[in-house]
């Protein structure tokens, strides 16, 4: 008896839960267009376009806190958001705008390069997180840097020596 019961039960609960009701026809065509128009949006993207992506500081004495500015324009559809920015170099310092960016508005990057410690030729790369398309953009700086100590001159002499002559660090002295 009891499983005849149970036997009952389950098939009203099976024949309940096989429900033939089309679910497409429950979709109400508000909220069709409410979720086409918020996928539309989620297709949009800031765009940072800046007046030059790389600034050359040129020749300097060691020890010079070199400072630059990068100006960008967010030429996207909707507002740029800045989460982070990241140097390849401690002695590398950025400042960013902290607030969004609204479409068709300009901003500026700030950097700051300590030259301290840091003779002959620098690159340094300045890397911006933000919700653009590809969620990073790359800036760069470049500088050479006349070292102001004789350790520092021969150091950059070994160095330039390697650079001309493709030589093996260990044969002058350095480590790789």
């Amino acid at each position: 008896m009891k499983k005849s019961v149970l036997l009952i039960l389950f098939a009203l609960i099976a024949l309940t839960a096989c429900n033939n009701d089309n679910p497409a026809s429950k979709i109400k065509d508000e909220n069709l267009k409410e979720a086409q128009k918020k996928r539309a949006e989620m297709n949009k993207f800031p765009e940072m376009k800046f007046d030059v992506r790389e600034i050359d500081f040129g020749t300097h004495n060691e020890g010079e806190i070199l400072d630059t500015v990068f100006k960008f324009t967010n030429t996207g559809e909707v507002p740029l958001v800045i989460t982070n920015v990241k140097t390849s170099c401690g002695c590398t310092t950025p400042y960013w705008p902290k607030k969004p960016i609204q479409p068709g508005a300009s901003d500026v990057i700030k950097v700051k390069f300590n030259t301290n410690h840091k003779p002959g030729k620098q690159t340094k790369t300045i890397t911006i997180h933000a919700n653009t398309k590809n969620l990073t953009e790359q800036i760069r700086i470049k500088a050479y840097n006349i070292p102001k100590t004789k350790q520092g001159k021969d150091k950059l002499k070994k160095i330039n020596k390697i650079l001309e002559n493709k030589m093996d660090p260990k044969k002058l002295g350095l480590k790789k």
